[in-house]
């Protein structure tokens, strides 16, 4: 007698620049994901300090040890396919997952230095092949009010915080969204102005990861 398969769960992530809300909008998408399919809806987060390359990468987004940006592009993806190897069989036990950041994070952040945003796709390719998301949930917001979000909410500044990097990396995004539509198919991305509440953002997000993955 032949079992039913369970169904994989869907991986959702979110991306976008420093302060954009993502730890707020990750947290109310899970617990709106599990109640809503009734199925185990777990959060993760990149890098995953869990492993030690991540834990390196982690130490350095704070001044702890200093890796060249060459270097830290390479380092986020030995640490993304570590991720992977963790996160696979609880999709395939049919656990949904909903992850702050992801390869797009990766292009955004550490292009440069002889390295543009396709070049650091290029090495995704691994990732994107063993565990490609379902939805690309993407938080734009303007680098003023990230500014005040940041300065609210941290004790210590990032590498990453001075305003012409933010500004940057916003600009990036854009391109890494363009590659990955181009490459992937643009229909798993949903694209949010999150400068509005936090209650507005969240209702909007629920709504459009409900109709492209659970209706």
């Amino acid at each position: 007698m032949s079992q039913n398969k369970i169904a994989r769960g869907k991986f959702i992530i979110f991306e976008g620049t420093d302060g954009c809300g993502k730890t707020t909008q990750t947290e109310l998408l899970r617990r709106r994901i599990a109640e809503y399919t009734g199925a185990p809806c777990l959060f993760e987060r990149e890098p995953d300090s869990r492993n030690i390359v991540g834990a390196v990468i982690r130490s350095a987004l704070y001044g702890g040890v200093k890796i060249s940006p060459r270097s830290m592009a390479y380092l986020h993806v030995a640490d993304r396919l570590e991720h992977i190897e963790f996160m696979l069989p609880l999709l395939e036990s049919g656990s949904h997952i909903v992850c702050d950041r992801y390869y797009l994070s990766n292009m955004a952040y550490n292009s440069g230095e002889g390295l543009s945003v396709e070049d650091v796709y290029e090495l995704n390719r691994p990732c994107a092949e063993a565990l490609s998301p379902d939805a690309i949930v993407y938080l734009d917001v303007p680098p003023e009010v990230t500014r005040a979000r940041r300065a609210a909410d941290r004790a210590s500044e990032e590498i990453y915080d001075a305003d012409e990097k933010q500004k940057r990396i916003r600009n990036n995004f854009e391109m890494a969204l363009e590659c990955v539509a181009k490459a992937e198919g643009e229909q798993k991305i949903i694209r949010i102005n999150a400068a509005r509440t936090f209650e507005e953002v969240s209702d909007e997000i629920w709504d459009r990861v409900k109709a492209l993955l659970f209706e």
